[in-house]
């Protein structure tokens, strides 16, 4: 009876401690995602308006492709995101562009 009570705390003990790892582990991904956010929403707009570029040269999204090219290439410091709520509004942006910087620019700014 002795053994089982010693294997059951001992169990208690091996969750405990596991558990204890996970939490940290998670927390660490979490911390370290919020940290890289911007990064990772921008480099998202950038996919988005490469798909959305034609063969026909668009000066606007050029030059919005190269302003967010440069900030992922840390070239400059601050996300584009005059830029980018200057093209969502413009009648160069598709509706489809438009609902997808606008929704990411909602969630760069929920900072």
């Amino acid at each position: 009876m002795n053994d089982l009570w010693m294997n059951f705390a001992l169990e208690i003990a091996l969750f405990s401690i596991l558990g204890i790892g996970y939490y940290f582990y998670q927390k660490r991904k979490i911390i370290h995602f919020e940290e890289n956010k911007n990064p990772i929403i921008i480099n998202y707009i950038l996919e988005i308006c490469l798909a959305e570029k034609t063969e026909s040269k668009e000066k606007e999204l050029d030059d919005l492709i190269i302003e967010l090219d440069d900030y992922l290439t840390q070239k400059k410091p601050t996300p584009p995101i005059k830029k980018l709520r200057d093209f969502s509004e413009s009648a160069f942006c598709s509706p489809r562009l438009k609902e997808v910087i606008q929704s990411s620019l909602k969630e760069i700014e929920n900072e």
